[in-house]
């Protein structure tokens, strides 16, 4: 046995690691130097000294004799367990025990080989992301609260305008209708304005409860022909096309998974906007396919109409914002913010590439997956 343990011990001062052999009594025999360093102990100290009295606190001495207990019961194979120890200088310190028994065959003798790894800086910077992801969750928590919040406060508020604004709307009908003979032209055409006014009032507070009912409705995911939806799609906005030359050409885009009633709105709000942009053309040319890049599908809407600047691509998916003059073109900036808020919720991305004078194609993803839903 003694010269098993010098052929152990030789072997034992050449390693890095922390080792330390213990006798079926879970007595010290041996350590290397690194063992001794690691706790901070005086060399010699370990011999006949129980590990629970060097390496646990409180909470680990249980679990550690457990594991070397079973180790020596010849039960399971090598364990890892986690143990917090104190040293000498105060410091606290986190170490991962490995241990295993080992057999002496010329000497029919065991012993208990066990290896120690510092992961205190693991484990503090575990405890770091930890407590981040904990502020983190509560930051989302009352960001989703707000949301949610501000989303109704949006659905309340568009809802009660409704009232007023149908008010405004049938006075000044009554005025037109009633007293129109008695009115001056020039009073007349102000009673229009304001006509005017209100339904344009009024689509903007559709488009802002579409907006909000975007978020609070349930998905409903099934097979769509996406083909088919965007010529339904386009037998609505026929009247767009009224008078003007369009080529349209619609590519086998195939069948993907999605809620059909939310991306038909979105397929109409790229469809209007290329029509829309597309007046000032004498031909004007709208392209809907599709294209696979890196397993992903690629659905585009592209024009010849006026383009924009590249640098303002991703301002354009802001609600209420337009890149165009409103006298030029109409419009009040929700249709393509609605149109992110469902690719959104489809777990899909929207982006848009554009060139002044040159066009512009809007591309958007489908995910198979089904995030984010209600």
């Amino acid at each position: 046995m003694r010269e098993a343990l010098e052929a152990a011990g030789s072997i034992l001062r050449s390693l890095r690691e922390p080792v330390l052999v213990l006798d079926g009594n879970l007595r010290g025999v041996m350590a290397n130097p690194a063992f001794y360093e690691t706790l901070q102990i005086p060399l010699g100290q370990l011999e006949g000294a129980r590990i629970q009295d060097l390496v646990a606190d409180e909470n680990g001495q249980p679990h550690l004799r457990a594991v070397l207990e079973s180790v020596v019961a010849h039960a399971g194979r090598p364990t890892d367990v986690e143990v917090a120890c104190k040293l000498p200088n105060g410091d606290q310190k986190v170490l991962s025990v490995t241990a295993r028994r080992i057999s002496f065959e010329r000497h029919q003798s065991e012993a208990i080989l066990v290896e120690l790894r510092d992961i205190t800086k693991r484990t503090e910077a575990e405890g770091r992301i930890e407590g981040l992801n904990a502020v983190l969750q509560k930051h989302v928590a009352s960001l989703e609260r707000a949301n949610k919040e501000l989303e109704s406060f949006t659905h309340s508020a568009s809802h009660d305008l409704q009232s007023p604004l149908r008010l405004t709307n049938k006075i000044a009908h009554l005025l037109l209708q009633d007293h129109g003979a008695e009115i001056p032209d020039a009073a007349v055409q102000k009673v229009e304005m304001i006509l005017e006014s209100t339904r344009e009032m009024g689509k903007l507070i559709e488009d802002l409860l579409d907006f909000s009912r975007v978020s609070r409705e349930p998905m409903k995911r099934r097979r769509v022909d996406l083909s088919r939806l965007v010529r339904e799609s386009l037998e609505d906005l026929e009247v767009e096309k009224e008078g003007r030359e369009v080529e349209i050409t619609v590519e086998d885009l195939g069948l993907c998974q999605a809620d059909r009633g939310l991306l038909k709105q979105v397929i109409l709000n790229l469809l209007s906007n290329a029509l829309k942009f597309t007046r000032p053309r004498k031909r004007a040319r709208i392209v809907v396919d599709r294209e696979e890049t890196d397993g992903d599908t690629i659905y585009f809407v592209r024009d010849n109409g006026v383009g924009f600047n590249a640098p303002s691509a991703e301002e354009i998916f802001l609600p209420f914002h337009r890149l165009q003059r409103t006298s030029d073109f109409g419009g009040n900036g929700i249709g393509l913010a609605l149109a992110r808020r469902i690719v959104d919720r489809h777990g899909g991305r929207i982006w848009a590439e554009g060139e002044v004078d040159k066009g512009a194609t809007f591309f958007f993803t489908l995910s198979e997956q089904r995030p984010g839903e209600k």
